[in-house]
């Protein structure tokens, strides 16, 4: 009796640990590597986004996920300091999004010398020391919104300005695109300043201060305006609106803005916008986990990772579910 016993004890646990180790599969045992991802910061519906795909594919992979970054897009030391504290921990691999593509590539380095592999996504940095960027193709991106404009302002119509946003590498190689794709057309770019700082409302200010210029007879004298990413977008329709609100007539200039949220989607459903061209942040966070996995896993991955961008219109809002599900539009 006590043989069979000890027998069935026997048994038992060498199913239970057959079972504790067939785990790892489904996102809930144990852990095979410890990573961080470090966005460009931890608010707005983008960011929000792109935690959500890196949380879903360290989910599958059975990987831990620290998501740490900072509270604005200003904040550069701050992101090298998360980045290092990071490093600090001995997790087993980094993605980031680089707030400042020359002061984050010593960090990189630093952290690939001690054999800790990095996945860039979003925005590009300095150096070759990554082992895979994922991205936008920002300059396709803004070159998609250079040829909507030109498309919109049609014959005659040569004058547009551009609302910048931090010198991030994403924006700039969208205004890029942008900027070389409409003056290839002899479209006159009158400006393209820099806000001040990195919210909303100080997009607003500086789109305001630039827009005043233009205001002529109580008519908006610009053909067309390009805002380079969501705050600057967002920032460019508040200024549009307030005058609106002044009576000015701004009917007959056209507006493009890149990434989005409710008030952009609004913006395009009752035609205050007439393009956006948006991002996929959910892929993009999923893809910038699922590559450095890969990487330390052994596997192969493509140094560069395009993850798409999409031109948003009323008519093809109208018309594409997909299109609607990714941007959240009803």
């Amino acid at each position: 009796m006590r043989r069979t016993c000890l027998a069935f004890l026997l048994c038992l646990a060498a199913a239970f640990t057959t079972t504790s180790c067939g785990d790892k599969g489904n996102g809930d045992g144990p852990k095979e590597f410890t990573i961080a991802v470090i966005p460009k910061c931890t608010s707005g519906d983008f960011w929000i986004t792109v935690e959500r795909g890196a949380r879903d594919a360290a989910k599958k992979h059975s990987v831990e996920m620290k998501w740490q970054g900072t509270l604005a897009e200003t904040e550069k030391t701050e992101q090298i300091r998360i980045f290092e504290s990071m490093v600090n921990l001995d997790v087993d691999g980094i993605s980031v999004a680089p707030l400042d593509k020359v002061m984050m590539e010593r960090p990189v380095a630093g952290a690939v010398e001690r054999g800790i592999p990095v996945v860039i996504f979003d925005s590009a940095v300095n150096g070759d020391k990554h082992s895979s960027f994922v991205a936008t193709n920002n300059v396709v991106g803004g070159q998609m919104a250079g040829k909507t404009m030109i498309d919109l302002l049609g014959e005659g119509k040569t004058r547009v300005i551009v609302l910048r946003f931090l010198e991030t590498g994403s924006t700039e190689a969208r205004v890029k695109g942008f900027i070389e794709t409409v003056e290839a057309a002899g479209i006159k770019v009158l400006a393209s300043p820099y806000p001040e700082g990195s919210s909303p409302t100080d997009c607003q200010r500086t789109a305001e201060g630039i827009l005043n210029k233009y205001v002529k007879d109580n008519t908006l004298a610009v053909d067309g305006i390009f805002a380079c990413n969501l705050y600057s977008a967002v920032g460019m329709l508040t200024a549009l609106d307030g005058l609106r609100d002044r009576g000015v007539n701004v009917k007959q200039t056209r507006f493009i803005g890149f990434d989005w949220d409710k008030n952009l989607v609004a913006g395009i459903q009752d035609g205050r916008i007439d393009a956006l061209i948006v991002q996929d942040p959910y892929r993009m966070g999923y893809l910038a986990v699922e590559n450095l996995v890969k990487v330390l896993k052994k596997q192969q991955v493509d140094k560069f990772v395009d993850t798409g961008a999409q031109l948003v219109t009323k008519g093809t809002l109208a018309k594409d579910a997909n299109l609607r599900k990714l941007i959240g539009a009803q």
